[in-house]
């Protein structure tokens, strides 16, 4: 057995010999003692797992087995160390080890989850699962935590001085979810916006999507020593960044504390219902979908119109990355970059319900989740699982979108020449345009060439002037 060990005189690596072999089907018990320690400080920065008030740690149990994700990543270090380049792909669709292997971990597929945590006796510590027990002894407060579904091999610890807000949603079918926001004190400003958009994600995803599994979702503030939100079972640390205390006053204002909460929540269906195998892709069905679903929910909240920003943020944060991409760029079905799966990925399946209808698209995500929703064993899916159930819903007339966006990388360059109106009526005009409008093949290293024989529907779109309403949304 193989365990990797922060220890800087070892390399983190170490391996030892079982008294005698284990056969298929034998059972062991493995203890782990493990500690994060900061013995004085850093080179680089600081450490942020455990902290006064605020500890976040999803770390501390040493992985089983050779770990390639150690290995020196950069070209130039490995060049300096006369290693070959190292390649970025995971391995390619329907391969046997990738298909059977989880994406966010391969010590194991799913697992039985109980924990007990102490804590200083004026803090607050969750993990994963329901609350059994609750209990102070000496100067530590105890958590007894269990899980009663199994889980993926992926959970968290938080602590803190915690306040929290409590309310319910309740399922069609009468089916009660806990809503639990663990904040820092000061921090109640957008509590009601955490809570609207749990509940909204809630109620559009069991309708589209499939129940959810889970008789919780808890939402942790964490210090903005880290500026990110992780969706682990049931359990979501968020930090205070993302609009604890943020003006959204303003109503033509990027919702983002919205918009985030309701990303993480859909990661509860894509990423822990629905659990990506280890190939080439397979991180879109994770972040791509839960791109989509937040983007969708947005949409019924907020109306298409304001959809347009966080659109625009997607297209100018792809257009960045792939800009500023130092190796190559991947067709999205292969895609290995977080510009993609987020971005790319949310214009991709955005453009995909407005050209077959959103209740058409989400019944081929929802067929691709009944298919794939709580497997726990192999094979699990990937990114050609998902693209083979969309197809079927995609009318031959629109292959070519599907292709061009997943199996190709096009680019568009669509405006307009001149314009000219002319009135005919009473609220009637004739309008003129000259539109010109390009499209071009990309190859990964960012060459491009014309696209032969270009007949795609382009939308074009003639506004009225702007007004502004009464409650100031432009």
């Amino acid at each position: 057995m193989t365990f990797f060990y922060a220890r800087p005189d070892t390399a983190g690596y170490r391996i030892y010999a079982l008294p005698r072999p284990m056969m298929p089907g034998d059972t062991a018990t493995l203890e782990v003692t493990t500690a994060i320690e900061n013995p004085g400080f850093v080179n680089d920065g600081y450490r942020r797992e455990v902290l006064f008030n605020g500890t976040f740690t999803s770390g501390g149990i040493p992985s089983i087995g050779y770990d390639a994700n150690l290995e020196l990543e950069g070209d130039e270090d490995r060049k300096k160390y006369d290693l070959p380049e190292k390649p970025d792909d995971l391995p390619p669709h329907r391969d046997p080890y990738g298909e059977r292997t989880l994406l966010f971990n391969d010590d194991a597929d799913f697992v039985t989850f109980e924990c007990i945590v102490s804590t200083v006796p004026d803090q607050i510590a969750v993990a994963p699962g329901y609350l059994q027990r609750e209990w102070t002894e000496g100067d530590r407060h105890y958590f007894h935590y269990k899980q009663d579904s199994k889980i993926n091999y992926f959970f968290n610890l938080v602590s803190a001085r915690y306040e929290v807000l409590r309310d319910k949603w309740v399922s069609p079918d009468g089916k009660e979810v806990n809503i639990e926001i663990f904040h820092h004190a000061e921090h109640t400003y957008n509590l009601d916006r955490f809570v609207a958009s749990l509940k909204d994600g809630l109620g559009y995803f069991y309708q589209n999507f499939g129940p959810y599994q889970f008789r919780q979702v808890r939402i942790l503030e964490f210090p903005r020593y880290a500026v990110f939100a992780q969706s682990f079972p049931n359990t979501i640390p968020y930090s205070e960044d993302f609009g604890w205390f943020a003006d959204f006053s303003d109503p033509n204002d990027y919702d983002y504390a919205y918009y985030v909460t309701a990303h993480e929540l859909a990661h509860q269906w894509w990423g822990h219902q629905v659990s990506p195998n280890y190939t080439r892709g397979a991180n879109l069905v994770s972040e791509s979908l839960a791109e989509y679903s937040a983007l969708m929910i947005a949409k019924q909240k907020y109306g298409p119109d304001n959809v347009q920003q966080f659109l625009k943020y997607d297209l100018d944060r792809y257009l960045r990355g792939r800009a500023n991409e130092s190796k190559k760029e991947n067709v999205f079905i292969n895609c290995n970059r977080a510009y993609q799966w987020y971005q790319k990925g949310s214009i991709i399946l955005y453009g995909l319900q407005d050209y077959v209808g959103e209740s058409t698209l989400n019944g081929a995500i929802r067929a691709f989740r009944d298919s794939f929703g709580l497997k726990e064993t192999p094979p699990f899916p990937g990114s050609y699982d998902l693209y083979d159930f969309v197809k079927k819903v995609v009318p031959d007339s629109l292959h070519y979108y599907l292709e061009d966006s997943w199996l190709k990388i096009a680019l568009y360059e669509n405006r307009v020449i001149s314009a000219k109106a002319k009135k005919t009526g009473d609220n009637q005009y004739e309008v003129t345009l000259k539109v010109k409008a390009r499209k071009m093949y990309a190859d990964e290293k960012g060459n491009e060439s014309e696209a032969p024989d270009t007949n795609d529907l382009i939308d074009i779109g003639i506004f009225a002037e702007d007004k502004v309403e009464d409650n100031g949304k432009n």
